[in-house]
């Protein structure tokens, strides 16, 4: 896989390199670029696999089971080329806690 991916896009260069999500067992690629929000990820992974039920209580994890923080860049995040990221539900935004 080639991480370090520079597209053309009306007339500009933009920089940025390739990550995987996976969802479900199924893994597709995202290019990302430094500058962009995580939420904004987040959002475009959401729909690239189609999820319309309970999508705001999907987030990013790392492969060590560590949240990816959505506040900030990916740069900020620290999400590095080639990096693979998983989509899961995120227990704390579901609740469930007994009261």
């Amino acid at each position: 896989m080639n991480v370090e991916v520079e597209l053309e896009q009306h007339g500009k260069q933009l920089h940025g390199f390739e990550i995987e999500v996976a969802y479900n067992g199924i893994a597709k690629r995202f290019h990302v670029d430094e500058r962009e929000l995580v939420s904004t990820l987040l959002q475009r992974a959401i729909k690239e696999f189609g999820i319309t039920q309970n999508a705001h209580l999907l987030s990013l994890y790392r492969k060590d089971g560590a949240l990816v923080p959505e506040q900030g860049t990916v740069e900020q995040a620290h999400i590095k080329p080639a990096e693979i990221l998983f989509l899961r539900p995120n227990a704390v935004r579901g609740g469930g806690g007994c009261e």
